[in-house]
């Protein structure tokens, strides 16, 4: 495996911005948003939504990558051709999928992490027809363009809506490495389809908290939140990466079990009565970062799908395999309509 270092210059500039800045962490305390508009008119909203939920891992964590916080050894891609090749791929398959709502986790502008390419606009690029909702839960301040960071949360829509805001959630208590603190929070999108009013969450939990104490407090605010419109008489799905372990899974694996220390299963019986879980465990979702990907090595599992409330039905659910050829997570895409809450149960897992 491959090992990079940042380069030494980068450190010196860290520690003089610091000094200069007298900064406790590096990370902006507010949450940037940035909004594009579809290059035609949204189209009326109609069931079943189709939903696409994607964390894309800033392009930069393809089957050549390891990740040095899941015990791997690099801190960035293995070069910039790397990141490029992985976002053509994602952008291939948004053009080939192109659902109502894609509901998406680690976008990332030209930075670091990304050796300068454009990831959120690639991908905004490949669905012109979507309007484009960002928000940054990590973004630098004072680095100059090669050094910053611009990393979180983008909601695309090819349907009508009442636009999309944030809610912040629980945070980790102490900074990343020291230095670097993730803004926590949710993406809302209210809509109308078919004359039914829906709420749509975009959520990505903390992953490396010590025994998913934070993580536990993300979910008891993100249930409230949801169960809040569901009081409010709409229909409600909140979709993301949970990293929390959504189903049972049994794929084949031989990586030591060291790789899954970040690994909790999902609380089912902290759902309300009725709420379900729209999860495709034919297909895993995500692997371990500990090494680059390898086919039955890697140790891999479910933490992407949706909770939905009791008065949505889930038509279907389907993982996109992929091989983890472009990014550590595959895509889930989800059809989901209103239901009678005295009709027959939904399917889900």
């Amino acid at each position: 495996m491959r090992k990079l270092y940042i380069p030494t210059i980068a450190i010196g500039l860290a520690i003089v911005y610091l000094a200069l800045a007298g900064c406790v962490t590096l990370t902006d305390k507010s949450i940037p948003v940035q909004q594009a508009s579809a290059a035609i008119a949204l189209k009326p909203a109609s069931e079943p939504l189709t939903i696409m939920t994607w964390n894309i891992g800033y392009s930069g964590l393809g089957k050549e990558s390891d990740f040095k916080a899941d015990g791997g050894s690099m801190l960035r891609p293995p070069s910039k051709a790397i990141v490029r090749k992985n976002l053509e791929g994602i952008q291939g398959v948004l053009r080939e999928q192109q659902p109502d709502v894609v509901l998406m986790q680690e976008l990332a502008g030209p930075g670091f992490l990304t050796f300068g390419v454009n990831v959120l606009g690639g991908v905004k690029q490949a669905l012109p027809d979507h309007s484009m909702f960002f928000s940054s839960d990590i973004r630098t301040r004072l680095f100059p363009g090669p050094l910053s960071l611009k990393h979180g949360l983008g909601t695309f829509l090819s349907v009508e809506n009442d636009g999309t805001h944030i809610e912040r959630i629980p945070e980790e208590p102490e900074a990343m490495m020291g230095l670097v603190r993730r803004r926590y929070h949710v993406q809302v999108t209210e809509l109308t389809a078919d004359g039914r009013d829906w709420a749509l969450i975009n959520v990505h939990l903390s992953a490396f908290d010590e025994g998913a104490n934070t993580r536990m407090e993300q979910l008891t605010a993100v249930l409230n939140l949801a169960q809040s419109y569901y009081a409010a008489g709409k229909a409600v799905a909140v979709g993301g990466d949970w990293n929390m372990r959504l189903a049972p899974t049994d794929y084949a694996y031989t990586a030591d079990d060291s790789a899954q220390f970040w690994i909790h299963d999902f609380p089912r019986d902290e759902l309300d009565e009725g709420w379900q879980v729209a999860v495709d465990t034919s297909v895993p979702s995500v692997r371990t970062n500990e090494q680059p990907y390898t086919p039955g090595v890697n140790y891999t599992t479910n933490i992407d799908g949706l909770v939905v409330s009791p008065n949505v039905e889930i038509v279907s659910a389907e993982g996109l395999d992929l091989g983890f050829e472009y990014t550590d997570h595959q895509p889930v895409i989800l059809k989901l309509r209103h239901r009678d809450q005295a009709g027959a149960p939904a399917s889900a897992q």
